[in-house]
């Protein structure tokens, strides 16, 4: 369980990116919210809500955001942490229950806004991508090492 238990949101930034840390369209670290960027403001706009209200309640919940990337890609660890699993399904259909309001609000339809997220191409780069991840883990994340990730991921995409 993580001490600080509130987002920085004095520092806290959304992005868009080409390309994500694994095949998931949103995602969230440090006091990073990120969205795989669709093009339509509407798409980026809901992915970012429901990002910011599932990393919002993880925080508060005193769950190390580190472990919601093991539960996006390591299928034992919702066993290792069955109390902390449950807690993120929950807050993850809240998630989903404020951004089909969102997405209806404006006139769309929560089925094809949802066939949209979950049909996307989602552009990844692992192993640099793995890099950038257990760095900004770090208590005091090596903005160097960073960079030179991003750059490598930015090469790759480009061939």
């Amino acid at each position: 369980m993580t001490k600080n238990r509130l987002l920085d949101l004095k520092n806290l930034k959304f992005e868009l990116r080409d390309i994500m840390r694994y095949d998931d369209v949103g995602d969230y670290f440090g006091n990073t919210i990120v969205a795989y960027d669709f093009k339509d403001d509407i798409v980026n706009n809901a992915i970012f809500l429901h990002e910011f209200i599932e990393y919002t309640l993880i925080k508060s919940a005193g769950i190390d955001p580190a472990m919601i990337d093991q539960f996006d890609t390591d299928d034992t660890a919702k066993e290792k942490f069955p109390k902390e699993y449950a807690l993120y399904t929950k807050f993850h259909a809240m998630a989903n229950v404020i951004e089909k309001q969102f997405v209806e609000n404006l006139g769309i339809s929560w089925s094809e806004h949802d066939k949209k997220i979950y049909s996307a191409n989602v552009q990844v780069a692992q192993s640099e991508v793995q890099k950038i991840s257990d760095e900004l883990h770090k208590k005091d994340p090596s903005e160097e090492e960073i960079q030179k990730s991003k750059r490598i991921i930015k090469e790759n995409m480009e061939e």
